[in-house]
């Protein structure tokens, strides 16, 4: 008979005792970062943003895709945002993330939908491929060739250069 009784405590024995386990598990492990889920344009960004010592922001090449563009926030403390992507000719491209003919308003800024940028402020939509191509109209802006350089490896800018663009983004909402 104490064999009979005994059996029926093993299997809520070792229920608590998995339970146990796991909750030391839990506890222990160490937490993974959110950058092992980071999409691409989270890791530019990221990349982006640490290579802004010295006043020089480095874009790689690598970090880039032909069809998503990556948002770049210039720093924290500015609302100057880029675009770059990879162009069809192997080379990264640049430009400004707002746009020229809405400029000036609160909604002057793009979001990507699947292939295109979508202008906030009119709703244009076209193709990520103008991105760093010189255009007219609800396109983004394009940067001074002068002040970019771009490589196979990718695009190397001063971060006072396109402080001088500031006053574009004066009156975009935060997004």
């Amino acid at each position: 008979m104490k064999g009979v009784s005994m059996k029926k405590y093993i299997l809520p024995a070792a229920a608590v005792i998995v339970v146990i386990a796991a909750v030391i598990v839990f506890l222990t492990v160490p937490k993974t970062s959110d950058q092992s889920s980071e999409t691409p344009q989270e890791t530019a960004a990221r990349s982006a943003e640490a290579a802004q010592a010295g006043g020089v922001l480095e874009i790689p090449a690598a970090d880039l895709s032909e069809d998503e563009v990556t948002f770049i926030r210039l720093a924290e403390d500015s609302k100057v945002e880029l675009l770059a992507r990879m162009g069809e000719d192997g080379l990264p491209k640049i430009a400004l993330g707002t746009c020229q003919s809405c400029n000036g308003s609160p909604g002057a800024y793009y979001t990507q939908q699947g292939s295109e940028l979508q202008c906030n402020n009119c709703g244009l939509t076209f193709p990520v491929s103008v991105v760093g191509e010189e255009s007219e109209g609800c396109h983004p802006i394009s940067i001074d060739p002068a002040l970019v350089d771009i490589t196979e490896d990718g695009i190397t800018l001063k971060v006072d250069d396109l402080r001088g663009y500031e006053a574009l983004f004066e009156a975009v909402e935060e997004h």
